[in-house]
C-alpha cells in the first residue's frame, strides 16, 4: 500500500471525481458512511457523541457524519469551529441537511461539561493543514485534550501535518483515527504516537490505478508482498542455503543460540555456527543440528577465517567488541574476497560503528538490523522522525545497504532509499533476544531467497506475525524471545497459504 502525501491524496480526490465520474459532494457522503460503520463497531448508541467541525471538506465530512449517527440513533451535537462565510462548498451542503443541534463556537466557555459517555468527534482541520494552530484553535485543541472525553479523529488529528514535523506545537491527541484509502506518513512515527492513538485506513472508491501511479518512495507492507522460495521435491539441503554465523562470546552464548535456531527455523539446509572455543560445547547441546567451527579465541572471536562455501556470512548477535573481535572483522572486510552480501547486527554493527570506513567495505546489498541506539551510533543524532527517515535513506544509498531500523512499523529501507514500513508485531516483542532471532532470520530466508531486499522486508514481517501469534496465546507481558522461535512456523505456514 503506498503512503502519499497530502497532496496527491487531494489529486487522487479530483480525478476520482472527474473520472468515475462522482460529484464531490457524493464522495464526501461514501467517506462519511464508511467512517460511520467503522465508527459503530466501537461504540453504540449509549454514546453522546459531539462532533467539532471546521469550515473546510474535513469539517463537511464531520457534518455528514454527525447525520448519519444521527439516523441511527445517536444522540449528536456539533460545534463549528471557523469562519462559515470562507466555507467550502461541501461544507455548505452538508449543513443544509443537517437536522441535530449545531452552533457556532466563540468561546470554549460556550461548551457544556462533557458527559461521562461521550464520545468527541474531531473533523476539524484534516489533512489540508499547512500552518501551525494558533489562538483559539489551539486553545480549543488543548482543552479538548484535557476534557477526559474520548476522542475520534476524522481522517488526521487536528493539528498533525501528514507528512512534516509539529515544531513543538499541539495537535488533537486522539484515542483513534479513522482515516481514508492510503495511511499518512506521520502514522508511522514514533515521536507521533500521541497524536494518531490507534488507527485504520477505510477504502472509499478512489481510482486505485491513478494511486498506483503516483511516485513514492515510502510503502506499507502487506501479506501479498511477502513470496518465499519454492522448494523443489528434488532439492537437498545444500540446495536450501548455507549459512555462517559468527556469534557469541563468554557470557553471551544465549544470542548466539536464538540466532541459530531461527536461521534453522527459517529454511536454512546448513549452518555452521563461529564461535570461541568455550562456547563449543553450549551450542553442540543446545542447537543440536548445526556445525560448530571452534574459534582460536577461548571466549570471543579473534580470527578473520571464514567458510568460503557459505551463502551467508551473518555477525553480531553476542560477539562483544574486545579489541581482537573488531580486528578480526577488520580483517574479514578488508583482506577476503567475499562479494556476497552479509548480515551485520548487534555487536557487529557497533564494530561498524566503531570502525566506519568499514562500511565502503560491506559487499554491495548487504544487510543492517539496527535498533534505534545501534542507529544512532552508526549515522549520529536526529533533529526528529523525519530526519532519522531520511539518516536511514542516504545511508542505504550512499552504502548500497538494505537497512532495518527496528521498533514499531518497522522501517525497512533498500538501497535506492524506498522504505517499507512493517504493519506485523506487538509491544511484548520489546524483550531481550528478539533482535537475535530477527537476524537469523534474515540470513536463513537470505540463504534461499537470495535477494537481500525481500528476504530482510520478509523476515521482518514474519518476525513481528510470529510475535501476533505468541501474543495471542502468551499476552505480550510473559512474551520471552525463544517464544519467538516456537512460532515461526506458523507464522511461515500464514505467508505461504
Amino acid at each position: 500500500m503506498k503512503i502519499l502525501t497530502a497532496e496527491q491524496i487531494r489529486a487522487a480526490d479530483a480525478y476520482t471525481i472527474e473520472n468515475e465520474p462522482i460529484s464531490s459532494i457524493d464522495l464526501m457522503e461514501r467517506a462519511s458512511l464508511a467512517f460511520v460503520n467503522s465508527f459503530c463497531e466501537y461504540y453504540d448508541e449509549s454514546c453522546a457523541v459531539t462532533i467539532f467541525c471546521g469550515t473546510g471538506n474535513n469539517g463537511g465530512d464531520g457534518l455528514a457524519i454527525g447525520r448519519l449517527l444521527h439516523e441511527k440513533q445517536y444522540e449528536v451535537q456539533a460545534w463549528v469551529v471557523g469562519n462559515e462565510e470562507k466555507a467550502s462548498m461541501d461544507f455548505k451542503l452538508n449543513k443544509l441537511r443537517v437536522q441535530y443541534p449545531i452552533k457556532q463556537l466563540e468561546e470554549i466557555s460556550e461548551i457544556p461539561k462533557f458527559s461521562e459517555n461521550t464520545i468527541i468527534i474531531d473533523a476539524m482541520f484534516g489533512s489540508g493543514l499547512n500552518r501551525s494552530l494558533a489562538g483559539f484553535p489551539a486553545q480549543l485543541v488543548t482543552f479538548l485534550n484535557q476534557s477526559g472525553a474520548e476522542i475520534v479523529a476524522v481522517d488526521i488529528a487536528s493539528g498533525l501535518f501528514s507528512e512534516q514535523p509539529m515544531n513543538d506545537t499541539e495537535a488533537i491527541r486522539p484515542t483513534r483515527t479513522i482515516s481514508f484509502q492510503v495511511p499518512k506518513l506521520a502514522f508511522f512515527q514514533t515521536e507521533l504516537a500521541m497524536y494518531v492513538g490507534n488507527w485504520e485506513i477505510l477504502d472509499i472508491g478512489l481510482d486505485e490505478d491513478f494511486i498506483q501511479q503516483q511516485p513514492s518512495f515510502f510503502q506499507l507492507t502487506g501479506s501479498v508482498d511477502i513470496e518465499l522460495s519454492i522448494r523443489s521435491p528434488f532439492m537437498h539441503k545444500g540446495d536450501a542455503g548455507r549459512v555462517q554465523l559468527w556469534a557469541g562470546a563468554k557470557g553471551k552464548m544465549g544470542a548466539a543460540i536464538l540466532a541459530a535456531k531461527s536461521c534453522l527455523r527459517a529454511g536454512a539446509g546448513l549452518l555452521y555456527m563461529k564461535s570461541p572455543a568455550k562456547g563449543t560445547p553450549i551450542l553442540q547441546q543446545t542447537v543440536l543440528e548445526a556445525m560448530v567451527t571452534e574459534d582460536e579465541g577461548e571466549t570471543e572471536i579473534i580470527s578473520s577465517t571464514y567458510l568460503e562455501i557459505a551463502d551467508v556470512i551473518g555477525i553480531g548477535p553476542g560477539i562483544g567488541t574486545a579489541e581482537a573481535t573488531q580486528q578480526a572483522v577488520t580483517e574479514l572486510l578488508t583482506n577476503h574476497d567475499h562479494q556476497k552480501p552479509m548480515v551485520f547486527d548487534a555487536d557487529g554493527l557497533n564494530i561498524l560503528a566503531s570502525n566506519p570506513h568499514l562500511l565502503e567495505k560491506l559487499p554491495k546489498g548487504s544487510i543492517l538490523t539496527p535498533h534505534p541506539g545501534e542507529f544512532k551510533r552508526l549515522v549520529g543524532a536526529w533533529r526528529d522522525d523525519y530526519d532519522k527517515l531520511q539518516k536511514l535513506q542516504a545511508l542505504c544509498q550512499k552504502y548500497q545497504l538494505n537497512v532495518v531500523l527496528k521498533g514499531a512499523f518497522s522501517m525497512v529501507c533498500n538501497e535506492q532509499g524506498e522504505v517499507f514500513f512493517n504493519p506485523t508485531g506487538n509491544a511484548g516483542m520489546a524483550t531481550a533476544g528478539s533482535g537475535d532471532v530477527l537476524f537469523g532470520l534474515v540470513c536463513g530466508l537470505l540463504a534461499q531467497d537470495k535477494n537481500p531486499f525481500d528476504s530482510l522486508r520478509s523476515a521482518v514481517y514474519i518476525h513481528g506475525l510470529a510475535g501476533d501469534f505468541a501474543k495471542q496465546d502468551l499476552g505480550m507481558r510473559s512474551m520471552m524471545a525463544s517464544d519467538l522461535i516456537e512460532y515461526l512456523p506458523e507464522a511461515i505456514q500464514y505467508v505461504e497459504s
